[in-house]
C-alpha cells in the first residue's frame, strides 16, 4: 500500500476531530483527552492499523509519546536541539525528545526488531537504525502536536490577555519547532502537524489569535464556541 493513503486518512481524521471540537467542546477537558480522542480516530480510520516486525511480532502503526533522535531542550518558552555530548548545568545528558503522538510507516516496521522499533535504547537506535533511514520512505509518516486551551482568553485590552496570549503562541511556536527538528533528520519524519484547539472567546481575541498562529503552515488553529 502507498503510504499516501495513510497520510490522507490522517488528514481527514484531523478533519473529524477539529469538527468533533467545534460541535462538541464539552467532549474534552484537558490535552490529554484530545489526544485519547484522535488516538482512537486514527485506529478507526486508517486503512492499516497494523504491521509486522522483521521477527514477525505485531505492531499498532500509532504511538504516544513517540521518542526523537536527538536530545533537546523544551523548557518555559525555549526549544534548542543538544548534542549527545552536552551537559545540563546538573552536568547530566539532556533529556531526549518525543512527539505527543506518530503514524509509523508499516515498511519501516518490517525492516527491524521491536526493540530497535521502539526507539527506547538510543544507543542502539542511534547505531543499528538512524543510520540506514530513507529520506524516500520515512520512519515516521505523521507526527502530530496537540495544544489544547480549556477557558477562554481575556479581551485584548487587559493587561493579562497579553501575557496569556503569548504563553500560549509561544508554546504553539514551541512545538512547532520540535517537529520540523525532527523533520529534518533525514528519513525519520515525513509530515508534521501542530492542532491546537482553544474554547471560546470574544471575536477580536480569536481574530488575533487565528492571524498569529496561522503564520506558520504546519500550524492549524480550531476554534470552538
Amino acid at each position: 500500500m502507498a503510504y499516501e493513503n495513510i497520510i490522507e486518512s490522517v488528514d481527514q481524521s484531523i478533519e473529524q476531530l477539529c469538527k468533533e471540537f467545534r460541535s462538541r467542546p464539552t467532549l474534552f477537558y484537558s490535552e490529554h483527552d484530545m489526544v485519547s480522542f484522535f488516538y482512537t480516530l486514527l485506529l478507526r480510520n486508517l486503512p492499516v492499523s497494523k504491521a509486522y516486525d522483521r521477527d514477525g511480532s505485531e505492531h499498532l502503526l500509532v504511538h504516544l509519546e513517540y521518542p526523537l533522535p536527538f536530545r533537546c531542550v523544551m523548557s518555559g518558552e525555549t526549544f534548542e536541539v543538544k548534542e549527545d555530548n552536552e551537559r545540563t548545568p546538573e552536568g547530566v545528558p539532556y533529556e531526549r525528545g518525543y512527539c505527543p503522538l506518530v503514524v509509523l510507516n508499516p515498511d519501516y516496521i518490517t525492516q527491524y526488531p521491536y526493540d530497535y522499533i521502539k526507539v527506547r535504547d538510543y544507543e542502539l537506535y542511534k547505531k543499528a537504525v538512524l543510520p540506514h533511514l530513507d529520506k524516500t520512505n520515512p520512519a515516521v509518516l505523521y507526527g502530530v502536536q496537540l495544544v489544547f486551551h480549556g477557558d477562554p482568553f481575556p479581551l485584548l485590552q487587559e493587561e493579562r490577555s497579553k501575557e496569556a496570549i503569548g504563553g500560549f503562541s509561544a508554546e504553539v511556536n514551541k512545538r512547532a519547532d520540535q517537529l520540523a527538528a525532527a523533520q529534518a533528520v533525514p528519513g525519520f519524519m515525513d509530515r508534521t502537524k501542530v492542532l491546537t484547539f482553544l474554547k471560546g472567546g470574544a471575536d477580536e481575541v480569536r481574530t488575533f489569535l487565528f492571524k498569529t498562529l496561522s503564520e506558520r503552515q504546519e500550524v492549524l488553529v480550531c476554534f470552538s464556541y
